[in-house]
């Protein structure tokens, strides 16, 4: 029994560099092939512009700075009660599930995860002359992420020779598409409507817009995670309201209206992304009217 014992624990300090020491544990207990449907949150990130980063870097620099990043990050999920699926070049894939996140919890501790993540990178960056050994212009390092809320299934997927423990469904899908459209909207965290409906009271957010994700006909409500409950500052809640405000005249194809008030959040924070895409849009629209049932969908085609 001890020999057994002690099997185990070397079994989970050697697998627990490479899966969730959580998650070997429980195959430990329960055995490899299991699989379950459960509702969760998904968690997509990536590294913005890494591609130009890493062609200014050595390839131990390179290393040394992903290194640095995915233990930040890492840390910041396990003390969020995450688990991390995978690391994927420069993106990291995770997901929240009870029994770590309790009931509904997962998604709150997502969002929370994904916020500490950005105070993470602060003091990150600071230590990039360090890690990359670039002492004069170190590369800008921010990162986007993208959280889905709903079903899927968790467990062990691959072939006789090789498996993983991983989550696989629409849910998994739209969190990565999530994190790619940030792109577009110049925003770091955007959430779907379940992961903000669960997480709503404890964090701020604004509604960004009503999209339909590549490969899908179901229209997403989006929305921008931007603090924790009761840490907006004046300057956010103003524009906040007035994205709002232009948001709700744009859906009713009141141009002028819906024109001045994001032409109002750029007076008040100049390289707001969202409030500089929906006047890109208001042109295009003026031009090309939709039509009157329109409800203010945009498609996305490309992922």
């Amino acid at each position: 029994m001890l020999e057994e014992l002690r099997s185990r624990d070397r079994i989970k300090d050697t697998f627990g560099k490479f899966v969730d020491p959580r998650i070997v544990s429980r195959l430990i207990g329960s055995g490899a092939d299991q699989a379950e449907r459960r509702t969760l949150t998904i968690f997509f990130s990536d590294i913005k512009e890494f591609s130009g980063i890493s062609e200014q870097l050595t390839a131990s620099a390179i290393v040394n700075l992903l290194n640095s990043y995915f233990g930040a990050v890492a840390a910041v999920i396990h003390a969020h009660n995450g688990v991390i699926d995978k690391y994927i070049g420069d993106a990291v894939m995770a997901f929240w599930v009870p029994p770590f996140s309790a009931g509904e919890e997962h998604a709150g501790d997502a969002c929370l995860a994904a916020l500490a993540q950005q105070e993470a990178m602060l003091e990150l960056r600071e230590r990039l002359p360090e890690i990359t050994g670039m002492r004069r212009n170190p590369p800008k390092l921010a990162i986007r992420m993208g959280l889905a809320t709903g079903e899927a299934v968790v467990g062990t997927i691959g072939s006789d020779a090789a498996r993983s423990y991983t989550v696989i469904g629409d849910t998994v899908n739209l969190a990565s598409r999530l994190e790619s459209v940030n792109k577009v909207y110049g925003t770091s965290i955007i959430l779907s409507e379940e992961t903000y409906r669960l997480a709503q009271e404890i964090i701020e957010a604004r509604e960004l817009d009503l999209i339909t994700v590549a490969g899908k006909t179901e229209p997403v409500r989006i929305y921008e995670a931007m603090c924790r409950t009761g840490e907006l500052s004046p300057v956010q809640r103003e524009l906040g309201q007035l994205f709002a405000d232009g948001l709700a005249a744009y859906r009713r194809q009141e141009w002028d209206e819906a024109q001045s008030c994001f032409e109002k959040c750029l007076r008040i924070t100049a390289e707001d992304g969202p409030s500089l895409l929906f006047l890109e849009r208001i042109t295009i629209l003026r031009n090309a009217p939709p039509a009157a049932d329109w409800g203010g969908v945009w498609r996305f085609a490309e992922k």
